[in-house]
């Protein structure tokens, strides 16, 4: 039986792939761990729980035996933990599939404006709480076409999203946020295994990062999906279903 292991992104959790798990052909088993301070997760608060090295072994637990292969799904920030496995684990990657994912910021100065950045986010998180921090996240513009669904698709995400914990988020961000992880631009080339590069129309900044990872990628693809955003998982299950089967 074919292993789809799919990593969610800053406050979602696993149960963002349910969708893709309804449209995908039984035949495939979907394993889809919640990262430290995300689903079941969200009460750690012990720094050390929030390590890459943490959100790794999160990943080698979902893909179980060092024997399996697997095909590795990663939205956003489950994709730049997904580029940090697959590089550290060459042979276990059968199939790469990034979702609106960066491999990190190319320049130092880029890495430290956008720490900066995100510690007065998670400072916010801590001061302002949730719910002022959600009504922020939700207005980012790549997020629109997400918050368009009807009530019945959209709701259930909304509702896991006020479950997360202030605490969590913020040391979510202090230390697997974009700025703080290391650029692996320069080590695209060492991914030999087939990508995936999934984008929505809509998402136009991770569109162009795409472009240039591709350009570095040497067995990838792109994929642009009609009418979406971001959140191409959520937004377009069976699209992305459609993808894997293929």
């Amino acid at each position: 039986m074919p292993k789809v292991v799919t990593l969610h992104g800053f406050t979602g959790c696993g149960k963002d792939f349910d969708p893709l798990k309804e449209c995908l052909d039984p035949r495939f088993e979907v394993i889809a761990p919640d990262f430290p301070g995300h689903g079941h997760l969200h009460h750690q608060n012990r720094p050390t729980d929030y390590s890459l090295n943490a959100h790794l072994n999160v990943i080698s637990e979902a893909a179980g035996p060092t024997n399996e292969t697997i095909t590795l799904v990663g939205y956003s920030m489950g994709g730049r933990l997904a580029l940090h496995w697959a590089l550290t684990h060459p042979t276990r990657v059968r199939r790469l599939i990034l979702i609106g994912a960066s491999p990190g910021l190319r320049t130092h100065d880029e890495r430290e404006e956008r720490i900066r950045g995100d510690q007065a986010l998670a400072q916010f998180i801590r001061v302002e709480g949730l719910n002022k921090f959600l009504k922020y996240w939700n207005t980012k513009t790549f997020f629109k076409p997400l918050l368009a669904l009807p009530p019945e698709r959209l709701d259930p995400i909304l509702i896991r999203r006020q479950k997360n914990n202030p605490e969590a988020l913020a040391l979510s961000l202090e230390h697997v946020g974009t700025g703080f992880l290391p650029s692996l631009w320069e080590l695209l080339i060492n991914i030999k295994c087939p990508t995936d590069l999934v984008v929505g129309e809509h998402d136009r900044k991770f569109i162009e990062i795409a472009h240039a990872m591709a350009e570095r990628m040497p067995k990838s693809r792109i994929s642009i999906i009609e009418d979406a955003g971001h959140a191409v998982h959520l937004e377009k299950p069976q699209d992305l279903a459609t993808l894997i089967e293929g």
